[in-house]
Order: C-alpha cells, then structure tokens, then sequence
C-alpha cells in the first residue's frame, strides 16, 4: 500500500507536511501490528529522490503489488537531493533513505545516520563530452591506464578548456579519467559550472570539453554522435559511485521499524529482479514514474536512463559490504565511498576530521538477515 504525502523541496516543508499529515515522520509510521486476518502489518516512511533510479525500485513494488502482499503501508517522503533529504532527519522525518553519495555523507557525518547498503551504480550518466573534431577524439582510445576506451593523450588533455561543476562527483570524474593520463586538474583550464549551464555553453561553442550528468545533456549529446564524442565516462575510470540505503538511527534501534525495513529491504530487491527481467515493461514504469514526479522523458532517452546503471541482487550488496577491498581493512563498499570523500576533501567540501567520522556508520547485519531469511525460505 502506498500513500504519498507530500513532494518535500526542504526541511521547513517537510515538518510542516508532517504535523497537518499526521505521520509524525521517524516518531511514529513505522509501527507493525496485526491485521484483521490476524497477518504481520507494517508502516514505514521511505524518503528518496523523485524520479531517480534507484526510486523505481520502489515504484515497481507498488504498481506490482509487492509491498500490499507483504502488508507494507510506506509514506513517501520526495526530496530534489540527498542533502536536503538529510535535513529533516533532524526532525525524525522518515525512516529509511533511498540516495546518492551526497546523501550518504550528508546523513552519515551531520546526523549519524546507518548506511545500510547499496542499491545500484550511480555513475552510468556522468559522461565526458568533446566535439567530434576534437584533437582528443583524433588521438584515439589505448592511452589511458584506466581503460583502453577512453580517448586522448596527456599531450591532447593538457591545457583544455573543461566545463564541469566543482566538487561534485562529475568533478570526480573527470580527475580519476585526468589521473589515468598521469595529468592534475591543474594541467587544465577547470571552469566551474553546474551540468546544465555546461550543457548549454558547450553546445554554444565554449570549451573544449564539458563533463554532464544526469538525463538532460548526457543523453542529449548521445543523441548528436554526428557531433559530440563521448571521451570517458564514470564506469570507465571505474569510479565506485553507487546509490545507498540510509537508515535513521532512532528508526533503526526501534525494533519494530527494524523489522518493517527488513521486509521492505525483501521487497525491493525483489523489484530489482523483476527490473532486470523485464527491461521493457521498466521502460514504461519508468516513463510513468517520471511523469508523475513532473520530469517526463520520452521513450528512448527512458531506455538510455533505465539502462545506464547497474542494479545490485540482494547478493551482490551483502557481498561488497563483507569483502574487503584490495589493500585495506574496509570492505569494498565503505572503501569505494571513503574514496570519494577523501576526494570531496582535498576540494574543500568536507573537513580534514571527517574521514575518521565517516568510520563506523555502515551496519551490514539487516541485510545480511534479509538474504539469510531468503535463502532459508528458498529452500
């Protein structure tokens, strides 16, 4: 059972939502109880951003009846991005997170909020673009040491006019792709813009190259092969960057609200499957969700969206929170985000202490039952 409500742009609207709504946010819509048939029911409100990817999971589960069959009620709680989504956990507005890396480190080091795991790459649509007569695209692909894929040479890079937004993670990006060229930031021009005025100054003719995100330029340019070349992307300088599960902490030590993530946790991976099996009929839930959030796309740019990350199994994700990544005491997971925040570091984003604080904040044991409670029932 699903029950939107409200579209939450900021923390003044989602406390105010919250009071004439009656949710009560984290203080009280996770509750479980039983049914008039005597069945398990449970309530959670899940936060997220609309229209996202690693939202349609959750779409899917409602509109194919998954969370009414496990007696789920969730309340929506929509927001524009993970840092605003973070907010109102000062006010125990909801209880179980859907975000991207900003959210997570929002969450983790403003409100000791639980990292849970991790749903899908989120990398798929940070791309960087040069025009087709580029002397970058005519140096070809095989000289860079993060994939033979990406065009260029240290020579071609060096001195360019770069279009792409500061401390982000399209700047993350592009400085892993410069790396593998044995190149700085400094051995270019960097001109700070947001994804969507660099779409439109480059089109217009300023810079040589512009690094885009999102479903607006990314898919635009690749839609124009004729004159744009995609020169490196986030999957090729193998960036890490993956979308998460954030718990609020007083949600998760309550053990009832514990209990209805779990099932919740059951249910999406559960549309994740269904997503990866029937990649046509995502298509058009996607094409439906977004519609409803107020950003439609059409059919073929959905089809590049719903395609350009990768969804975890249940599997997967409790994998790479229990291996430990090459060379550290971290698992895979938590070293891949600790990259990116030591990245958002040295550009001034976060303070020298917050890499130690981040420590800590990530719990695999709900997961880890969920896929041990699968698995039992499986067989």
């Amino acid at each position: 059972m699903r029950m939107k409500t409200l579209v939450a742009w900021g923390l003044a609207s989602v406390m105010v939502a919250g009071a004439l709504s009656g949710c009560g946010g984290g203080t009280g819509t996770a509750t479980s109880g039983e049914g008039s048939e005597g069945e398990k029911k449970y309530e959670l409100t899940v936060s997220g951003i609309g229209g996202s990817l690693n939202w349609l999971p959750i779409y899917v589960a409602q509109q194919e009846g998954y969370f009414d069959e496990a007696g789920l009620t969730i309340s929506e709680q929509l927001f524009t991005n993970g840092p605003v989504q973070m907010e109102s956990l000062s006010a125990d507005g909801w209880d179980l997170g859907c975000t991207g890396i900003g959210g997570v480190f929002a969450g983790a080091l403003g409100y000791d909020a639980v990292i849970l795991g991790a749903s899908n790459t989120d990398d798929g649509t940070q791309v960087v673009f040069t025009r087709n007569d580029s002397d970058i695209v005519a140096a070809g692909q095989g000289n860079n040491t993060l994939s033979d894929e990406i065009y260029g040479t240290a020579d071609t890079w060096k001195g360019k006019s770069v279009l792409c937004n500061t401390g982000s993670v399209t700047q993350y990006v592009f400085v892993k792709t410069l790396e593998g060229f044995g190149l700085t930031q400094q051995d270019v021009k960097f001109v700070a813009m947001d994804p969507a005025t660099a779409y439109s100054a480059f089109i217009a003719g300023e810079g040589d190259a512009c690094v885009l995100t999102g479903s607006g330029g990314t898919f635009k340019m690749m839609n124009e092969p004729d004159k744009y070349t995609a020169v490196s992307s986030g999957p090729l300088v193998d960036s890490g960057l993956m979308c998460h599960f954030v718990a609020n902490k007083n949600s998760y030590a309550d053990p009832e609200k514990y209990e209805a993530m779990k099932v919740f946790m059951k249910e999406y991976f559960r549309a994740m499957d269904w997503i990866r099996e029937n990649p046509d009929q995502a298509v058009e839930y996607c094409m439906a969700m977004n519609d409803e959030n107020g950003s439609s796309m059409d059919e073929e740019t959905t089809k590049m969206y719903v395609s350009a990350d990768t969804y975890f199994t249940l599997e997967e994700a409790c994998q790479m929170m229990e291996e430990k990544a090459e060379g550290s005491e971290n698992s895979v997971m938590e070293q891949s985000m600790m990259d990116v925040l030591d990245f958002f570091i040295q550009c001034g984003n976060y303070a020298e202490g917050d890499l130690e604080k981040f420590q800590g904040h990530t719990d695999s044991k709900l997961l880890n039952e969920v896929l041990a409670e699968s698995q039992s029932s499986a067989e």
